[in-house]
């Protein structure tokens, strides 16, 4: 039953975790400009999202996306149309269901 609170939202994570090796790496450089295209044509519809990284803060491991939405396959059909979904870049993508319960992307603390 979703929340009647509106800043008790649900949202949709896509946890993107990268292949291991130099292919990944040189891939998300050839396909960045097309994935930049893609992700600000929708926005409006984008949480927040970035790269993960290893410890080292430099080398990305992946990418995770908070989608404005509470339904999966809308998520999905967003990160399908994103050149990197294509790109031989992710080893693995996972949706879940988020809610944020603090901070300033939800609007301060949500769950008093």
């Amino acid at each position: 039953m979703p929340d009647a609170d509106p800043n008790r939202k649900l949202f949709v994570m896509a946890v993107c975790t990268d292949r291991p090796g130099q292919e990944a790496q040189d891939a998300r450089l050839e396909f960045m400009q097309g994935h930049l295209d893609h992700v600000e044509s929708i926005l409006d519809h984008i949480l927040v999202a970035g790269p993960v990284f290893a410890d080292d803060g430099k080398t990305i491991i992946g990418s995770t996306l908070i989608y404005k939405t509470d339904d999966k396959a809308q998520a999905r059909e967003w990160l399908e149309a994103d050149p990197y979904f294509k790109a031989p870049i992710w080893q693995s993508v996972e949706f879940h269901l988020f809610r944020g319960a603090l901070g300033g992307a939800v609007g301060g603390v949500t769950y008093r």
